[in-house]
């Protein structure tokens, strides 16, 4: 077996050559279809309460700042903000419509819409849509840790024939996961979308909302305990996704997960098992760890196989690559294209990526964390680090409500078990973390507690001075988003 060579295949072959116009719903085939006040007013069930029934606007806009000429500015209100206050800015800008939750005191010439929830009025926009475009594919991807990866990935091996449209960024909740679908046009076959929760029922929206073809659960794990209690409240609240299918959808299960296993049994769609279990129908063996340069495998696909190299590194990324190539399949990929597609895929922004700076490797994974994925981090750069030193720069892990001091406890015995050199920790739960690490032998001098984020790039820079630590080092950088732990990495590049 060779490294299949990345080259893509000059003739496109979409799933299916029917597009919006075929269904008589008026929307063209460029990327932002015009949109008129009826179809509005039918996904919605809204209310007219001032302008023309003619209007047509350009597209569906939530933010002023990017809003542009035409588009229908929908008024989202939330704990942080009130979108009604900048109805009359989205005006100001030119926008050719309002959809409000709440009664205006001014008249106003141009369309208005009332509905009861605009955030629920946003999600049936994003349906309606959704139910315009049979010829598409829609896959939906959930888990505790590595959605966003495997996202990345699928949509990686799925460019290699398809039109795909992805979640952009972090788009993945009930505001940011409608926004994303509603950029779906006749010219995209498959949609990649990730859905995010911190509590139940916001899957169960969005399943309902994107009415997927094809659903992967990638694990389930102690995350957004706050919201959801234990991790049973997890697997019931992820689960949300497999009750969402029709009965002719695709589940694609991680065989290695005890709990998707469970899940999964009680349904009785057509199903596509991925993991290291031999009796996978997608698996991986022979995995070996090649450090900066990522992991070597073999991809077996039934009873096909190929060898490969993914630039992602840390054995977590092969089960990351198991899962986007599990719903690569439901969708008709052959191995040769899912390999072409894991070899091309680069890391996502925060997601385990490597920085040289002066000859130190700064290990940016600074875009999330939980106990699973922690742990994940600090044991691939514990075997990445070889003969050099390495750091763990940590920051809370948000949303574990009263699991938080046993999971940073446990967080500080883990730096010490992996030997790390040192820990520096920053947060309401710094002193458990740091605690952890003293009860499994760290010292006084290497675990360390900071009250700000600039003192601990002081200490790196004394450690530089002093020799302790030199280029060829290892200092990993993670936390929750809410930490902006990538603020850290800056002043490093800098002070460094």
């Amino acid at each position: 077996m060779q490294l299949i060579q990345c080259t893509r295949s000059d003739e496109y072959r979409p799933m299916n050559g029917r597009t919006a116009n075929d269904f008589g719903y008026g929307f063209n085939t460029i990327q932002d279809p015009v949109w008129t006040l009826s179809q509005v007013l039918l996904a919605t069930g809204g209310r007219l309460i001032s302008g023309k029934t003619e209007a047509k606007f350009r597209t569906i806009s939530t933010d002023t700042r990017t809003l542009e000429p035409g588009d229908l500015f929908l008024a989202l209100s939330g704990d942080r903000f009130d979108g009604q206050q900048f109805v009359e800015e989205a005006i100001e800008k030119g926008a050719a419509g309002l959809i409000i939750g709440e009664m205006l005191e001014a008249d106003l010439p141009l369309p208005v819409i009332l509905v009861e929830d605009p955030l629920h009025a946003l999600g049936d926009l994003a349906a309606y849509r959704r139910g315009l475009m049979d010829n598409l594919q829609l896959i939906a991807i959930t888990g505790s840790s590595g959605k966003t990866t495997v996202k990345e990935m699928c949509s990686a091996i799925l460019a290699e024939e398809y039109n795909v449209l992805k979640t952009e960024g972090n788009f993945n909740n009930l505001i940011g996961m409608p926004l994303s679908l509603l950029k779906v046009d006749s010219r995209h076959d498959v949609a990649v979308l990730e859905m995010g929760m911190n509590r139940a029922g916001e899957i169960a929206r969005m399943a309902e909302i994107a009415d997927p073809d094809i659903a992967c659960i990638v694990n389930i794990q102690g995350a957004h305990l706050a919201g959801l209690n234990s991790v049973d409240g997890v697997a019931k609240a992820k689960g949300e996704l497999f009750k969402g299918l029709k009965s002719w959808s695709k589940i694609c299960v991680n065989v290695d997960d005890k709990r998707v296993r469970a899940l999964a049994r009680k349904f009785s769609q057509g199903q596509i098992s991925f993991g290291r279990s031999k009796n996978a129908f997608v698996r991986a063996t022979h995995i070996r760890n090649l450090g900066e340069e990522g992991m070597l495998f073999t991809l077996h696909v039934g009873r096909e196989k190929v060898r490969i190299q993914i630039r992602s590194f840390g054995e977590h990324n092969v089960t990351n690559s198991l899962a986007a190539a599990a719903m690569a399949v439901a969708v008709g990929v052959k191995i040769e294209q899912i390999a072409r597609g894991l070899i091309r895929f680069s890391p996502f922004d925060k997601r385990m990526q490597i920085e040289d700076v002066k000859g130190f490797k700064i290990v940016n994974d600074s875009y999330n964390a939980n106990p699973c994925s922690m742990f994940a981090a600090l044991d691939t750069v514990s075997a990445m680090k070889k003969i050099h030193k390495s750091v763990a720069i940590l920051g809370d892990m948000l949303e574990l409500g009263d699991e938080s001091c046993k999971a940073h406890r446990r967080l500080g015995e883990t730096v010490a078990c992996k030997e790390f050199d040192y820990l520096f920790a920053y947060g309401e739960f710094s002193r458990k973390v740091v605690e952890g690490a003293l009860d499994a032998k760290m010292s006084i001098k290497q675990a360390r507690q900071v009250e700000v984020k600039e003192k601990i790039v002081e200490e790196i820079v004394k450690l530089v001075g002093l020799g302790e630590l030199k280029a060829g080092d290892f200092l990993l950088v993670k936390g929750s988003r809410g930490m902006r732990m990538e603020t850290i990495i800056e002043q490093l590049k800098s002070a460094l």
